[in-house]
């Protein structure tokens, strides 16, 4: 087959690449994992939202006072959260409230020192005391009640208390002061910079992983040694590279799409439940958004696909190449790990270096212009340190692909790889 087409005028590597693309697309499990993307998409818009309205951030929690003077307070003030709430006597064993904790009859307790409110300690110990948001609401319940006992020990008027203790409308956007910018929610424009960068480090690991499958497949079965004879290495490595990266570029292009869209439309999708989603401030995107997404793809798959193609050609089993991805895998996680770096100062030096570094650009210079942080001064020189890597990446992982491809019984020594790469 490979002879005939090459006659035609199709390169080794084109047949080699439109047959790992067909025989990947084809299958059902493509079209299944395809459309589950727009699905997720729609879902971490709705979700978060619709929950975040009708979720139930009751508790059910008992006021041991031993101050006498705050217990009813607290308890009133939790009810007015709808909370569940009751005071219990102040000579209460709290091993009896553990013990109602752990037949889960409620959620926790809080303990009011006998100084309150002028001082002492509030402790809750409870099993929803990991939930942030109930917690919260608690602290600010707990911090109101105590100024307002406060106030009255100091003979303050009941209104000028009230007064003080008005919350405070605070809302947080996220700006990087270009003129004619649109507003977005700072923990939107987070979410969003997140989304990108796993749906990125998901689809490059996948990818790359199978190309690393596939080689490691084939030369155990020994198919390798058939398509050796009608194909150069060099032809293979780059075609199954190609191929399967056409399926990932498929995907993650349609994925792209439907983000676009489905945040674009927000208001719309969530008007369909009921919600109105005025507060709900998601950054933009568009056509250039969708550019930089797809070129970073393509980038990181080829820099981490080379280098996989590569350990399958050195390895002889499923298990030697688990043990030999495992220092590439680490190498991936380190920007998982440096998010947050990213996020708190996309304008810093650390952001910089980190989306300049190729090993991690792939995954984390996407998050970084979509938060605003990047100059298109630096997205340009970021892209072209990463198809300068990929470009020698590639060329050394072809090196030991056309050695190691035929190599069975064990993995090469150290020497031996700087042969295979001078030879």
């Amino acid at each position: 087959m490979i002879p005939r087409r090459k006659r035609a005028g199709l390169p080794d590597w084109v047949v080699i690449a439109r047959r790992e693309l067909l025989e990947r697309i084809r299958t059902p499990w493509f079209i299944v994992v395809t459309l589950l993307g727009p699905v997720l998409m729609i879902a971490l818009v709705v979700v978060p939202v619709v929950l975040g309205r009708v979720g139930d951030q009751t508790a059910r929690v008992e006021i041991l006072d031993r101050s006498g003077k705050l217990g009813e307070p607290l308890r009133a003030a939790l009810v007015a959260e709808k909370w569940r709430a009751e005071v219990v006597s102040a000579d209460t064993d709290e091993q009896a409230l553990r013990e109602r904790i752990r037949t889960d009859r409620i959620d926790g307790y809080l303990v009011v020192s006998a100084e309150a409110p002028a001082g002492g300690t509030f402790v809750y110990r409870g099993d929803n005391a990991s939930a942030e948001h109930v917690m919260r609401s608690l602290n600010r319940v707990v911090y109101g009640v105590v100024l307002a006992a406060r106030g009255k020990e100091l003979a303050i008027a009941d209104d000028k208390v009230a007064r003080l203790l008005a919350p405070v409308a605070f809302t947080t956007r996220h700006s990087t002061g270009e003129a004619g910018e649109e507003e977005t929610s700072g923990l939107a424009a987070f979410l969003v910079g997140y989304v990108v960068m796993f749906v990125l480090y998901l689809a490059i690991v996948l990818y790359a992983v199978n190309v690393l499958r596939s080689v490691v497949q084939e030369k155990t079965n020994r198919v390798v040694e058939i398509m050796v004879a009608a194909a150069k290495p060099r032809a293979l490595m780059l075609g199954k590279i190609l191929g399967v990266g056409a399926v990932g570029l498929v995907q993650v292009t349609v994925w792209a799409v439907m983000g676009l869209v489905t945040i674009n439309q927000r208001g719309a999708l969530l008007g369909m439940f009921g919600v109105d989603a005025g507060g709900w401030n998601v950054p933009p995107m568009d056509g250039a958004d969708i550019a930089v997404i797809l070129v970073y793809f393509l980038l990181g798959y080829f820099f981490y696909a080379a280098i996989f193609a590569a350990i399958g050609a050195m390895v002889s089993s499923e298990q030697e190449a688990q043990q030999a991805q495992t220092p590439v895998m680490m190498v991936l996680i380190i920007p998982m790990l440096c998010v947050q770096l990213v996020a708190n100062d996309p304008r810093g030096g650390v952001a910089e270096f980190l989306t300049q570094l190729p090993f991690s650009s792939a995954v984390l210079m996407p998050m970084r212009w979509s938060l605003g942080g990047a100059s298109p001064v630096s997205l340009v020189v970021s892209i072209a340190i990463l198809a300068l890597s990929t470009y020698l990446v590639a060329l050394l992982a072809a090196r030991i692909y056309r050695v190691g491809i035929l190599m069975y019984g064990k993995r090469p020594t150290l020497r031996e790889l700087v042969r295979w790469l001078r030879y």
